[in-house]
């Protein structure tokens, strides 16, 4: 970029960095990066954007530790006026490695060429967790309506298009033969849910609301195990979620973004 076109570019401002890369996911815990505090800070010069990342101990996992570095990279690469992003991974056994590797463009596979892990391994693990995250949502929902006094045939027979939502006043509403279901302070989780399952490709126009990890509909007399099921990686990701976060409490002993970011009482879903 020229001098001319640096002048040029509009100004870019802390609030839109962490704003582009509020959604980036721990793709292990399902949590924002944000949210978790893993995000030490933004520094901004002119048109160049440095963003600093520390994790829970140095030995995270290498393969999600590029994940994240290579994501928070992406999403800040979209704001109007960056030139430059660069991620620095701190205190990590593969830092220098990940951060040269995610600022130079290089994948996962040849930042390291002596790990068995493929870059299409990388991206399927990837999708594994947030099937997980997906997975997790359902619980929730599922319990919601069952609580609320729904059938199980009645959970089974229900399409994607009876899921509504208001986000601003954080209301889910499922349409019954007849009749509206609302459920309070469950908007956002409903809106989360059939986005990440769209994505997925596991929730399709005119299809169940309710899928598997698979996107099959869950057959007759099954729900119960299903949600057994669902239980027991909604207590996975939130034990994982406890430890880490303990964990980098313990290592650095300040909050960090999560402060400054977090909404108190927000809703991880």
């Amino acid at each position: 970029m020229s001098s001319q076109e640096v002048a040029d570019a509009p100004l870019v401002g802390p609030d839109q960095i962490w704003a582009a890369i509020a959604d980036v996911l721990d793709p292990e815990l399902d949590t924002p990066l944000v949210r978790l505090g893993f995000v030490d800070r933004i520094e901004i010069s002119g048109t160049k954007v440095d963003i600093f990342l520390k994790l829970p101990t140095f030995w995270c996992a290498p393969n999600f530790a590029y994940l994240m570095a290579s994501d928070l990279a992406e999403r800040a690469r979209t704001v109007p006026g960056v030139s430059s992003v660069q991620v620095h991974l701190l205190d990590h056994c593969e830092g220098e490695t990940i951060s040269e590797a995610v600022n130079s463009g290089l994948s996962f596979a040849a930042a390291f060429p002596d790990e068995v892990t493929a870059d299409n391994d990388l991206q399927e693990l990837r999708r594994t967790f947030l099937k997980k995250g997906f997975l997790m949502r359902q619980d929730l929902l599922l319990r919601r309506l069952l609580r609320a006094g729904l059938s199980e045939e009645g959970l089974r027979t229900r399409s994607l298009e009876d899921l509504s939502w208001d986000e601003a006043g954080d209301m889910a509403c499922l349409g019954l033969p007849g009749a509206t279901l609302q459920l309070a302070a469950l908007g956002r989780s409903a809106r989360a849910y059939v986005e990440r399952g769209k994505a997925l490709g596991l929730l399709r126009a005119g299809g169940p609301l309710f899928v598997d990890e698979q996107g099959e509909p869950i057959p007759a007399g099954d729900l119960q195990s299903f949600l057994r099921r669902l239980r027991s990686v909604r207590l996975s990701l939130l034990f994982n979620t406890a430890m880490c976060s303990a964990l980098f409490r313990t290592r650095y002993q300040h909050a960090s973004a999560e402060t400054a970011h977090n909404e108190e009482g927000e809703n991880p879903l």
